[in-house]
């Protein structure tokens, strides 16, 4: 006689729902579930690739407007080069345990991305900001000096202090903002109390963990703007062909996209985790921000100065890869150990929630 085979547990429990037939109209949780994000940006950039055929942009170099060819070429480069900085800034967030919402990242990388300014609309922080570490300092002229050591302190002085500063401020700006917030929170009672510590955790820079993703946040803005507005275009208008500039340019996107793209952001996300740290510890913040701003600076300035000090492609390449596994190692050490002074993240389950699970 054929005995029947048990129901398991999961099985005997499940119950056919609204959600299990029509899962992407069920509850709020499903919205709200971090794996959807990449799903949608992947599907939105695709469609948005469709339109390529129909320009939008109208680009320009030193006043010249460039074909209607190449402004479609730099849309198609416009799209994929949000789509690797959105990789890059989600990646980082999740090993940070979601520090922060997709939104609050995308502002503060538009915020940098506009404090640069662009074409239509210059930038007169950025001005100020370039000319005080290039002329006043003066970082140019040290940059083209044959003595070494003055060409290293050029680049120091005015390509790292100068861009991982500006990449700063929209991390030090939350970080003051999160100060008042937690200053008038303490100050107040029951739901306004409440509200402007909810405002301050969701939104302000509070934590190591907040500081890295914001940094490598502006890092991406600052990646776009650089790349999209003044390298792409500048080496797409030296070709003499549309079909060679559309290739110069592709060429230059995928080069710096990955490397240049990682790069700027570990270098601002370290920054960050110092900045983090100055916001917990703010008695020692006259120490923590240097040490940041100068390790950032010291990184940078090193990515850029090689070219100007060896001819070998081999030495350059070489370098240029140790740096980067530096970059990458010190923000991935950063990671780590602002997860364990915020142990309160989420960062997967807890080892007994999922032995139980598995059970």
């Amino acid at each position: 006689m054929a005995t029947e085979k048990p129901v398991s547990s999961d099985q005997a429990q499940f119950k056919l729902t609204k959600s299990a037939v029509f899962p992407l109209i069920g509850g709020r949780s499903t919205w709200s579930r971090e794996h959807l994000l990449p799903i949608f940006v992947t599907m939105i950039a695709g469609i948005a690739l469709f339109g390529v055929p129909y320009s939008w942009l109208n680009l320009s170099v030193n006043g010249k407007p460039l074909a209607v060819e190449i402004n479609k070429a730099a849309q198609t480069f416009s799209i994929l080069g949000i789509f690797i900085a959105f990789i890059v800034c989600y990646y980082i967030n999740q090993m940070c345990g979601t520090a922060k919402r997709g939104w609050v990242l995308a502002v503060v990388a538009l915020f940098t991305f506009l404090l640069l300014g662009t074409p239509l609309a210059p930038s007169p922080i950025w001005h100020a900001w370039y000319n005080f570490f290039y002329s006043v300092i003066p970082g140019t002229a040290l940059q083209k000096s044959s003595n070494t050591v003055a060409n290293v302190a050029g680049f120091f002085f005015g390509t790292g202090l100068c861009e991982e500063s500006f990449k700063a401020i929209p991390l030090l700006l939350l970080a003051l903002i999160g100060a008042g917030l937690a200053f008038l929170s303490r100050r107040t009672k029951g739901v306004t109390s409440a509200v402007l510590a909810h405002l301050r955790k969701r939104v302000c820079l509070c934590d190591p963990l907040d500081g890295i993703v914001m940094g490598v946040a502006s890092g991406a803005g600052f990646f776009l703007n650089e790349t999209l507005l003044q390298y792409v275009p500048k080496v797409m208008s030296g070709a003499k062909y549309p079909g060679s500039q559309a290739f110069d340019g592709m060429v230059l996107l995928l080069a710096r996209g990955l490397p240049e793209m990682t790069e700027h952001s570990a270098w601002a996300g370290l920054f960050g985790y110092f900045i983090g740290l100055a916001v917990l510890q703010p008695r020692m913040a006259a120490i923590l921000v240097p040490i940041g701003w100068f390790s950032a600076a010291a990184l940078h300035a090193a990515w850029d100065s090689i070219g100007s000090l060896s001819s070998s492609d081999t030495i350059i390449v070489l370098f240029l890869i140790g740096d980067g596994l530096l970059s990458y190692a010190l923000l991935a050490g950063a990671i780590f150990k602002a997860r364990e002074i915020c142990p309160g993240r989420s960062f997967g389950p807890a080892p007994a929630a999922a032995a139980a699970k598995a059970a």
